[in-house]
């Protein structure tokens, strides 16, 4: 390969082409010459050593020029089929909204405490509802032995309310009782009852 430069500083192969292709018009749409740069020959495209520069300026030195890394690669995540998931606990009952933002949405309720807030850490979560309190507004408990749900207040100063009736201590729950959190009504549906229970099986 002989590299030669043109008087418009056009690098070309004159072992293929007599003169310029690029001044002469010549070129040939889609033929791609490669070019190997040596130490006496001076690159076409300048490069960036990322190991050495602040990433924040191209080789030209202008910070216009920069071109951000791309964030949005999609990466592929592979499960492990082998690991097996914990068993969910079983189900023993549902509120499900009668009233206010989440109208026709219904919350599992799991054997034991159910705490009842906005943080995504409560275990019925109301999202955004400001009228109900971050953390523990209500508790709503299933007994496994007696099969029966209470309802008794949480940690919040804010009050709720089963049937328009204030809970200031626990209240005993038969089915479609209503508790009022907020703006936010929720009727209880039984799962577990006097006809049906989750029996462990040993």
């Amino acid at each position: 390969m002989n590299l030669t430069k043109c008087s418009n500083n056009h690098f070309y192969d004159s072992d293929v082409y007599p003169s310029c292709p690029h001044c002469s018009g010549g070129i040939v749409e889609n033929n791609t010459i490669p070019y190997v740069g040596d130490d006496k020959t001076q690159s076409i495209y300048p490069t960036i050593d990322w190991d050495s520069h602040d990433n924040e300026k191209s080789a030209s030195g202008s910070k216009d020029s920069y071109v951000e890394p791309d964030d949005s690669k999609t990466i592929s995540i592979y499960q492990n089929k082998n690991v097996e998931t914990p068993a969910m606990a079983p189900i023993v009952g549902w509120l499900v909204c009668v009233k206010g933002r989440f109208y026709g949405q219904d919350f599992r309720l799991k054997s034991g405490r159910n705490f009842i807030g906005r943080s995504i850490d409560m275990d019925v979560c109301l999202t955004g509802e400001n009228t109900v309190s971050r953390e523990r507004h209500a508790t709503i408990i299933h007994e496994p032995r007696q099969n029966v749900f209470i309802a008794q207040p949480g940690d919040s100063r804010e009050l709720f309310y089963v049937n328009d009736d204030v809970v200031l201590s626990p209240v005993r729950l038969k089915k479609n009782d209503v508790l009022q959190i907020g703006e936010v009504s929720l009727m209880l549906i039984p799962c577990c009852d006097s006809q049906f229970n989750w029996v462990k099986e040993d």
